[in-house]
C-alpha cells in the first residue's frame, strides 16, 4: 500500500517537478554538428560503423556513409536497393553491412555490390526493425511480422520447436558472450550458441536492448518506462541517473557504462557525474532525437530530426564561467582545482565544474576584474585590480589600499615573496613591495614590470614593457636586451623550472642559454607568436599558451634545441579542432596558464577558460590504408578496380581518397601522394581529399597515397592503385610514324620546290647576263675589234712599202703577228661572252690547273691539285665564276702572301660542291679582311660578290704568318649541269 501511494504521489507531483527543474548544464564534451547546409540527411533512423571506418546512416531518403568530412548518399554499383526507405543498417564482424527496409525487405552489402532480399525471398512485406547474427552464423531478421532466419538464401519462419511467438519483433542484439537476445511484444527472447530453441527471459517487450561494459544485459520496457536486468549477476537497484527517463526515443549505453538518453526535446548524458543536456540553443542540430551510436573511437552519434551530431571525450574541457571571471587571472589549487578570479572552480569528471563565488560579485565597474592573483604561506590570497588590491583570508575578502599617490593606477602582476611579502607592478610606476606589516616601499628601478617569476634555483626575474628581462642579484639588477638575444618585443609571460629561463612574448619564446637568450622556432618555421603562458613539465615537456594556440615541444625535441639553437622542433598543437577557442590574452592575467596538482593545464584564452588533460592522449588512429574512392575525369570517377584502363584523352584527372576510420578529428589528417611517373617526391596537401592532374599522356601510371596519424605521423600503411590511359590516334606509334614520314615528305618538298625557286630565280639572273654579254660582244666586234683590225691592215699595208731586208720591217712585221693574236684572243673572249664555246669547255679541275700554270711565278712549285667525288660538269655560270674565285685566291697567294705551296682540293659531292685553296704564305693582315680588301683593290670585294651572285657559301679560314684557306660551298642542285 505504501509504494502504491508513493507510487500515486510521484505522479501528481512529477509535471509540477519538471516544471520546476532548473535547465540541465551543457554535455562537456567536444560537440560538432552537422545540418543540411553541410550536406548532413535528416530524419535518419539508424546508425552503425563497417570494418572499414565507414560511418553508415539510414532513413526514409535512402542509405548514405559518412567519412567525418562528406555526407554522400550510396548507390551500389550492381543495382539499385530494394527501396530508398531504410529503416535498419548493421555492420557485421565480416566487413558486410546489412540494411533493412521499412516497406518490408532486406539487403546485404560487400564490396559496393548488393543482393536484396524481398517476398519472393520469403520475407513479408512489413517493416525490418533487427538483423542480427546468433552465436552459430545463422542470420534473423526481426520484422513486425514475426522472425525469419535465413538458410540458403531464403529467409524462413522459424518452426513451433524454436519456442517464439508469431508476434512482431523490435530488436536483436548479439552480446559479447554470442548469445542473441530478441525484444518484441511478447518479451524478451535468448539463443544460445549451440541451441535450437529461444528461452523467455521476460515477458515485457517493446524496448532496445544494451550490453554493458560490465557484461550484463538490460533491456529498455518503454510500457513501464524501467530496465529490465536479464543477464550478469543478481539484479539491483538501478541508479538515480538510469530513473525517471520519460518517454526516450533512442537510447545508448557507451563504453564507460554512462546512459545517452535521445529525447524529443533534445538529448541527455546521465551518469554518475550527473546530468548534461544538448539542446537545439546549445549547439545541437534538432530538437528531437531519432538514433544513437558508438563508433570504434568512442564517439558519440545523436540522428536528429535537422541532422547529425558527434561528442567526443576531448582533452580539453571549456569552464563555464560567470562574465566577470571570464579572461581573469588564474592559480591552481593543492586539490586539482583552481582559483579563477573571483571564483573557485573544483572539477567533477566529465560533469560540469562546480564554481564557488569568494565574494559578492559586483557587476559595475571594474571592482571584479582581477588582473594577477598570488598565495602567501599561510593560504591568503592576494588579487590585484584597478586601484587596490584585494585580499581573501577564509571567508573574510576585504580591499588592502595602493602606495600613497597611486589609488586610481592598474595594479598588475603580483609575486609573494618567502617572507610572505608582496612584489606588486605597478602600471608606469614600477615595482613595489609590500611588507609584512602592511608598509610600502618602492623596489628598485628595473622599469615598467610586466610579468615576474621566482624560483629557488634561479631567484627573481622581471620581464618590462620596453622587452627587456632583468634578474635580480642581490641588489643588483642585470639587464637582458638585443645584445643578449631578447628580442621577443612585449614581453608577456617568464616561466622557471630547474633553472631554465623561458620568456614569451610578442614574437615568440626564448630560453636562457648561459649569458644569451635563444629563440624557439617550429619546423614549419612557426615563431610561435604571442606566447603569454609557459608551463615545462618535469617530464621536460614544454606547453606554450600562443596566439594560433596551445602548443606542446616534446623533451627530446627541447633537448636537440638546446645542444644547436638553430634546430627548429617538432611539436603538436591544440587548437579549434580541439574545442579550443580564442587566442592568448596579452598581459593581463600573467601567466594566462598554469599546471594543477593532478596534472591539468588551467588555460586562459580570448574565448574563455579551458582545463587540459595532460593524462589522456590522442586516441589512436586505426591503422587503416587510405580508401581510393573514386578516379577518373573530374565529376566522371569510378571506384578503382583492377587494371583500370581509363578512356583515350583523360588527360586531366580527380582522384578522390578518404580515411574513414578516423571519424573522431578527420581535420587533423593529413594527406600525401605521388603519382609516380609524374611527381619526383610526395605531394603534401593538408586535408584535401582529391589529387588532381592534368596533362596527362597516354601510358601507364601508378598512384600512391598516405595519411597521417592525429598527430600528423606518417604511421599509416600506403595505398596503391595502378591504371593506365588509353592513347589517342594521335598518340598511336603507327600514326606518330606516319606524321614523322609526312613531315619529312612535306619538308622534300618544300627543298625540292626552294631548289627550283632559285633555279629559276638564278636562270633569269643568268638570262639577264647572257643578253649583256652578247651586247658587249657585238659592241666589242663592232667597235674595238673592227677598228684593230683597220689598224693593222694600214699597218700592213705601210710595212709591204720598206724594203724586205730593213731591221724595221721586221719589228713591224713581229708587231703584226702579236696584234693578229689579240684579235684572236678578242674573237675568242667574244665567242665566250655569246656562249658559242661552251661545249668546248674544260672540265673545272683543268681550267683550275691551266690557270694556276699561267699565275704561277718561277720560285713557286706548281699547284697541288687534288679531285674527289665523280667529276661532273659545273653549270656554265657556276665554272665560270668559280673559275674566277679560284684564280683571285691563287693569284692572292702568289702576289701578294708569298707563297711557295698551294693546294687546290676539288670535291664533288652528291649533296654539294666543295673547292677548297690552301697556301703556305704569310697569310692576310687582319686588317685587310676586316675592311673586305685593300683601297683601291677589287679582290677580295669581287669573290664575295661572285659567290654572292651564285649562291654560294665563301669562307676564309686566316691566320697571319701561316697562311690562309678558302672555302667554296654549293648545293649539289645549283652547282652541276643536269
Amino acid at each position: 500500500m505504501k509504494r502504491w501511494l508513493l507510487a500515486l504521489l510521484w505522479c501528481c507531483l512529477s509535471p509540477a517537478i519538471g516544471q520546476a527543474r532548473a535547465p540541465l548544464p551543457a554535455i562537456n564534451l567536444h560537440h560538432t554538428s552537422w545540418t543540411a547546409r553541410d550536406g548532413a540527411p535528416g530524419l535518419i533512423l539508424s546508425i552503425t560503423q563497417s570494418r572499414d571506418g565507414w560511418l553508415w546512416l539510414g532513413g526514409p531518403t535512402g542509405l548514405y556513409r559518412f567519412d567525418g568530412m562528406q555526407f554522400e548518399q550510396f548507390a551500389p554499383s550492381n543495382g539499385p536497393l530494394l527501396s530508398r526507405n531504410v529503416s535498419l543498417v548493421n555492420a557485421f564482424a565480416d566487413g558486410s553491412l546489412w540494411i533493412g527496409y521499412r516497406g518490408g525487405g532486406a539487403g546485404v552489402l560487400r564490396q559496393g555490390r548488393i543482393t536484396n532480399y524481398g517476398e519472393g525471398a520469403g520475407l513479408p512485406n512489413r517493416p525490418v526493425w533487427g538483423l542480427e547474427q546468433d552465436g552459430d552464423g545463422r542470420i534473423w531478421a526481426a520484422t513486425s511480422g514475426g522472425m525469419f532466419y535465413l538458410e540458403n538464401q531464403r529467409w524462413r519462419a522459424p518452426a513451433a520447436s524454436w519456442h517464439l511467438p508469431e508476434v512482431g519483433f523490435k530488436t536483436l542484439m548479439r552480446d559479447r558472450q554470442g548469445v542473441l537476445w530478441a525484444q518484441g511484444d511478447a518479451g524478451v527472447y535468448c539463443l544460445r550458441p549451440g541451441a535450437m530453441r529461444f528461452a523467455r527471459a521476460v515477458d515485457s517487450g517493446t524496448g532496445v536492448l544494451f550490453n554493458l561494459p560490465d557484461g550484463s544485459v538490460l533491456s529498455w520496457d518503454a510500457r513501464r518506462a524501467h530496465f529490465n536486468q536479464l543477464s550478469g549477476g543478481k539484479p539491483s537497484a538501478a541508479p538515480v541517473w538510469r530513473q525517471h527517463l520519460g518517454s526516450p526515443s533512442s537510447l545508448l549505453f557507451d563504453r564507460h557504462g554512462d546512459l545517452w538518453v535521445g529525447q524529443k526535446e533534445g538529448l541527455e548524458y546521465r551518469g554518475a557525474h550527473g546530468i548534461a543536456a544538448a539542446t537545439p540553443p546549445l549547439g545541437l542540430s534538432g530538437r528531437s532525437v531519432f538514433a544513437l551510436f558508438e563508433d570504434q573511437e568512442g564517439s558519440v552519434w545523436a540522428a536528429t530530426s535537422a541532422g547529425i551530431d558527434r561528442f567526443r571525450q576531448g582533452r580539453l574541457a571549456q569552464v563555464a564561467l560567470p562574465e566577470e571571471a571570464v579572461g581573469a587571472a588564474v592559480l591552481a589549487d593543492a586539490h586539482g582545482g583552481a582559483w579563477i578570479g573571483g571564483y573557485h572552480v573544483a572539477a567533477a569528471g566529465a560533469g560540469p565544474f562546480r564554481l564557488t563565488p569568494l565574494w559578492p560579485p559586483n557587476r559595475e565597474g571594474y571592482a571584479d576584474w582581477v588582473t594577477g592573483l598570488t598565495r602567501t604561506s599561510d593560504g591568503t590570497l592576494w588579487y590585484s585590480s584597478y586601484g587596490f588590491l584585494r585580499r581573501v583570508r577564509g571567508g573574510d575578502s576585504r580591499n588592502i589600499a595602493l602606495p600613497a599617490g597611486l589609488g586610481g593606477m592598474m595594479a598588475g602582476t603580483l609575486l609573494a615573496e618567502r617572507d610572505d611579502s608582496l612584489l606588486v607592478a605597478v602600471r608606469n610606476h614600477g615595482l613595489y613591495r609590500r611588507k609584512v606589516d602592511g608598509s610600502w616601499e618602492k623596489h628598485g628601478n628595473p622599469g615598467d614590470v610586466a610579468v615576474m617569476a621566482r624560483s629557488d634555483a634561479a631567484g627573481l626575474w622581471l620581464g618590462t614593457h620596453a622587452g627587456r628581462v632583468v634578474h635580480a642579484e642581490g641588489a643588483a639588477w642585470r639587464s637582458y636586451g638585443p645584445a643578449e638575444g631578447m628580442t621577443l618585443g612585449l614581453l608577456m609571460a617568464l616561466h622557471l623550472h630547474d633553472g631554465h629561463v623561458w620568456a614569451g612574448g610578442d614574437s615568440g619564446v626564448a630560453w636562457l642559454d648561459a649569458a644569451r637568450f635563444q629563440r624557439l622556432q617550429g619546423v614549419r618555421g612557426e615563431m610561435f607568436d604571442g606566447v603569454s603562458g609557459i608551463v615545462e613539465l618535469d617530464n621536460g615537456d614544454l606547453w606554450l599558451n600562443a596566439t594560433a594556440g596551445v602548443f606542446r615541444i616534446p623533451a627530446a625535441e627541447l633537448a636537440r634545441f638546446r645542444q644547436a639553437p638553430d634546430y627548429r622542433v617538432r611539436h603538436e598543437l591544440l587548437d579549434q579542432q580541439e574545442g579550443l577557442e580564442g587566442a592568448a590574452p596579452r598581459l593581463t592575467p600573467s601567466p594566462s596558464m598554469v599546471l594543477s596538482s593532478d596534472g591539468h593545464l588551467w588555460i586562459v584564452r580570448s574565448g574563455g577558460t579551458f582545463r587540459l588533460n595532460l593524462a589522456q592522449q590522442l586516441p589512436a588512429a586505426p591503422r587503416q590504408p587510405v580508401l581510393i574512392k573514386a578516379i577518373g575525369r573530374p565529376g566522371e570517377g569510378r571506384p578503382p578496380q583492377d587494371a583500370l584502363r581509363l578512356a583515350a584523352g583523360s588527360s586531366a584527372l580527380q582522384i578522390d581518397y578518404t580515411v574513414p576510420a578516423l571519424l573522431a578529428m578527420p581535420e587533423k589528417v593529413r594527406f600525401r601522394y605521388r603519382l609516380e611517373e609524374v611527381d619526383g617526391q610526395w605531394q603534401e596537401v593538408g586535408a584535401r581529399r582529391s589529387a588532381y592532374y592534368s596533362n596527362l599522356g597516354a601510358g601507364d601510371y601508378h598512384f600512391r597515397v598516405a595519411a597521417s596519424d592525429y598527430n600528423g605521423q606518417w604511421t599509416g600503411p600506403e595505398s596503391v592503385v595502378h591504371f593506365s590511359i588509353a592513347p589517342l590516334l594521335t598518340e598511336r606509334g603507327w600514326f606518330r610514324l606516319l606524321c614523322g614520314a609526312l613531315l619529312l615528305a612535306l619538308a622534300y618538298l618544300a627543298y625540292r620546290w626552294h631548289i627550283a625557286r632559285v633555279r629559276r630565280h638564278m636562270a633569269g639572273r643568268l638570262q639577264e647576263r647572257v643578253g649583256e654579254r652578247e651586247r658587249i660582244a657585238r659592241e666589242l666586234h663592232d667597235t674595238l675589234l673592227q677598228s684593230v683590225q683597220g689598224l693593222i691592215l694600214h699597218v700592213h699595208a705601210a710595212v709591204m712599202k720598206l724594203p724586205p731586208q730593213d731591221s724595221a720591217r721586221a719589228q713591224l712585221e713581229n708587231a703584226l703577228r702579236q696584234a693578229d693574236e689579240v684579235v684572236d684572243e678578242g674573237r675568242g673572249r667574244i665567242r665566250e661572252l655569246r656562249g658559242e664555246d661552251e661545249a668546248d669547255t674544260p672540265d673545272f679541275a683543268a681550267a683550275v690547273r691551266a690557270t694556276a700554270a699561267r699565275l704561277r711565278p718561277a720560285h713557286a712549285d706548281a699547284i697541288a691539285l687534288q679531285v674527289g667525288g665523280r667529276v661532273r660538269p659545273l653549270a656554265p655560270a657556276i665554272h665560270q665564276e668559280a673559275l674566277a674565285i679560284v684564280s683571285e685566291a691563287v693569284a692572292n697567294a702568289y702576289r701578294h702572301a708569298n707563297a711557295e705551296r698551294v693546294a687546290v682540293e676539288i670535291q664533288y659531292g652528291a649533296l654539294e660542291f666543295r673547292c677548297v685553296v690552301r697556301d703556305d704564305g704569310r697569310g692576310i693582315p687582319a686588317h685587310i679582311v676586316s675592311e673586305g680588301g685593300r683601297q683601291n683593290h677589287w679582290g677580295l670585294r669581287g669573290m664575295a660578290e661572285r659567290a654572292q651572285r651564285i649562291r654560294a657559301k665563301l669562307v676564309l679560314r686566316n691566320e697571319e704568318g701561316c697562311g690562309a684557306e678558302w672555302q667554296l660551298v654549293l648545293p649539289a642542285a645549283l652547282a652541276y649541269t643536269r
